[in-house]
């Protein structure tokens, strides 16, 4: 059975660590408009000494006071528009050394990940660039694309980071769009005609088999696709639409 002492001490319990991420979140949110204040507009009601001081003591606001201070808290994301208080608390790893913010913060193990997987594709495309038979051959689009995949997903990634707009929440999408770009990528195994045409390098008119036809050709369109597979995917669903 449920126990109503218990339950009223875990929400309320949950309500004070709400409050308090709210009100840290606010505070980096504040902090951030005064700084960067000669490109931001500040909000006309805003006024950053009070804002600051409701952030440090919100759960003893009265209700009028946690109303003005939601609603300058709603302002102020509007002004900032990607950057947001999360994004802010996420890429806060200054002067924290290197090992902290590659190992203990949800960003830089991203970070790390993405870099890891990368390596990974580099080698495993050396590998079959050097190894001449057929399944080695149809393995370079699919590490090519995944290579292209995690070179703009870094791109990406330093960007926001730049502009401090970087927000954890998205990284399952960049996962997803890591396995969309080797799919992408690696499709061209199915049309070997698309740098090769189909002879031999005699001239001699003879087809040769597809994984001698797949080689660094299609592995540097394979690396485009994967690098911009918005395009390709745009492509498929426009094909899709008109079909149906």
């Amino acid at each position: 059975m449920n126990n109503p002492a218990k339950d009223l001490m875990r929400n309320e319990e949950e309500t004070r660590e709400e409050q308090r991420i709210l009100a840290s979140n606010a505070w980096h949110l504040a902090r951030y408009v005064i700084e960067h204040d000669y490109e931001i507009q500040m909000p006309k009601n805003f006024n950053p000494g009070e804002f600051l001081d409701w952030s440090e003591r919100y759960p003893s606001l009265t209700k009028e006071e946690k109303i003005d201070f939601v609603n300058q808290y709603a302002d102020l994301e509007k002004a900032t528009k990607s950057v947001t208080a999360r994004t802010l608390v996420a890429t806060r790893i200054h002067g924290r050394g290197f090992f902290h913010a590659a190992l203990l913060t949800s960003v830089g193990r991203y970070l790390v990940f993405l870099s890891l997987f990368a390596a990974l594709f580099i080698y495993l495309l050396i590998t079959n660039i050097t190894t001449d038979d057929g399944m080695s051959n149809i393995l370079i689009p699919f590490c090519a694309a995944g290579l292209g995949t995690c070179v703009f997903l870094l791109r990406v990634t330093q960007e926001k980071l730049k502009r401090r707009s970087f927000d954890p929440a998205f990284i399952p999408s960049h996962l997803v769009r890591l396995g969309l770009g080797v799919l992408a990528g690696g499709s061209i195994v199915l049309f070997p005609d698309l740098v090769s045409i189909g002879n031999d390098a005699t001239g001699s008119g003879q087809g040769v088999a597809v994984g001698q036809q797949i080689g660094i050709g299609q592995g540097s369109l394979a690396f485009i696709l994967g690098y911009a597979v918005d395009i390709f995917y745009a492509v498929l669903d426009k094909i899709g639409g008109r079909v149906k």
